[in-house]
């Protein structure tokens, strides 16, 4: 509070919109963290940080779903395009074709997995390697084995029934990446495998410990690079995981792994810098995503939620993209200059989201809810967008604040634009639904003051979100003033 006799007023400017506050996650309340972050949001899109506005909705591509040709749920999706506008996906016993717009329904595909004499044929990821599809799957509960697609003609058991050193997979996650040496890599519960440039199937190529499972790998620096979570259990219990280097011939691992506390969701390589995504060891909600160098594992931020898989993690429009609960987090930001922000972008069509890719450019997002599919990408936009300010304190000893004006700046409004908006102050104890901002054909501004009604207060945080929108709206800064008053 001022010692003259003045009012003193203040102004708050929230513009250049950054992503979640530190650790956003811990405190319902929280005061830490820049004024132009978020204390929560959901479906927010900040890949432009000059506007704030709802993230995407989501769009089924053509037979993306039960009635069409998806029938099972999507696990991995390729990232990239083997052909001008075709890629392939799997998931349950189905492996997949489609394109940017539509998933095939045909003779071919979508084809059905069905190994003689076994049952439960599951599929987790596929690997387009040397001119040809890999599908590797479960089954029985007990073992896996590997699809062989050769421009159209499959062959369901292949790993078990026709290359050199054929054989079944363990019962295992089976990740699979193209090696830079020109092999195919893939985990194989406690080992790595790999599919040689000669065409022998090596089950074994590298071996771990019994308790131990290889949970993802990528390539980088010419080596595999491969988690390996030990032992292997999930849940509230301690993972003393590790990152080893591997130069794909060796018997054995190279110098001293990255010790991780924790357990290793996956690994994904962008740009030659690797990143890795990991739950505390000893926090069940502890999310992170880092990345590896100087021989070290380093923090980048964390997230709630649950740890994604290495089918849940990809990147679009230059940021890391990852699946948390459902949801589509990115990282990144859109240019050198501008600094990293972390937000909650979109969601899937359904709440149970299985792999995610951008073979095209657009994101494509599989999830389903019962026995109802989808396989979709970003259409239109979201009308459960919310986003929530940092909480401003204003108030002090012997002082709070009289809440003067609270000006939004939007673009120029299109038809069905709508936002709401309100204060929620007094250590979240009271608050206060405000004015709307809705499309005018008569006035339709660019600034909208909200001045009626506005409480005094020690602290507030800003909430919006734009339900019963059928328009976009993109917010390009928020001002809120005020002055200090004496208070007993």
């Amino acid at each position: 509070m001022p010692k003259n006799t003045e009012p003193k007023e203040w102004t708050i400017s929230i513009e250049n919109f950054g992503g979640f506050i530190p650790a956003w996650f811990e405190n319902s309340w929280p005061y830490y963290g820049n004024r132009n972050q978020a204390s929560d949001m959901r479906n927010a899109d900040i890949t432009d940080p000059n506007v704030l506005k709802p993230g995407p909705d989501v769009a089924n591509l053509t037979n993306g779903t039960e009635t069409g040709a998806v029938i099972t749920l999507i696990r991995s999706i390729l990232k990239t395009a083997v052909s001008d506008n075709v890629t392939y996906a799997c998931g349950g016993n189905k492996y997949y074709q489609l394109s940017a717009t539509t998933v095939t329904s045909g003779a071919t595909y979508p084809h059905t997995i069905d190994k003689a004499v076994v049952t439960g044929e599951d599929a987790e990821d596929l690997v387009y390697y040397k001119s040809k599809i890999y599908v590797f799957y479960n089954h029985s509960g007990s073992a896996g084995d590997i699809l062989q697609d050769n421009s159209g003609t499959i062959d369901d058991d292949w790993g078990s029934t026709v290359p050199t050193g054929m054989g079944t997979l363990q019962y295992a996650p089976h990740q699979a990446i193209n090696g830079g040496d020109d092999d195919c890599y893939f985990t194989n519960g406690q080992y790595v495998g790999a599919i040689r440039s000669n065409g022998t199937l090596e089950l074994q190529a590298l071996d771990f410990w019994a308790n131990a499972q290889t949970a993802s790998l990528t390539w980088n620096s010419n080596r595999v690079i491969i988690a390996v979570n030990r032992p292997n259990v999930s849940g509230s219990n301690f993972n003393q995981s590790g990152i080893y280097f591997w130069n794909g011939v060796a018997s054995s691992w190279e110098g001293d792994p990255i010790e991780v506390s924790g357990r290793i969701g996956a690994l994904y390589t962008k740009n030659g810098i690797t990143y890795v995504w990991w739950q505390d060891g000893t926090d069940t909600g502890g999310y992170n995503i880092g990345y590896i160098g100087n021989g070290i594992l380093n923090p980048l931020a964390r997230f709630k939620g649950s740890l994604p898989l290495f089918y849940q993690v990809g990147e679009y429009k230059g940021f890391l993209a990852w699946v948390s609960d459902g949801l589509i987090y990115l990282w990144g930001a859109r240019d050198v200059k501008i600094p990293v922000a972390l937000f909650q972008y979109c969601q899937g069509k359904y709440s149970t989201v299985g792999g995610i890719a951008a073979s095209f450019g657009e994101l494509l997002i599989a999830s389903y809810t019962g026995t109802t599919y989808s396989l979709a990408k970003p259409s239109g936009y979201v009308t459960n967008f919310t986003w929530s300010t940092i909480v401003f304190k204003v108030g002090g000893c012997g002082f709070v604040s009289q809440l003067k004006l609270i000006q939004i700046e939007t673009e120029q409004l299109t038809s069905g634009a709508k936002a709401n908006f309100s204060l929620v102050y007094d250590k979240g104890k009271s608050s206060l639904a405000l004015d709307s901002i809705a499309y005018s054909a008569t006035t339709n501004l660019t600034k909208h003051k909200i001045t009626s009604n506005l409480p005094q207060c020690e602290d507030f945080r800003l909430d919006i979100n734009n339900s019963g929108a059928t328009g976009v709206i993109k917010i390009r800064s928020i001002s809120i003033s005020g002055w200090y008053i004496k208070s007993d």
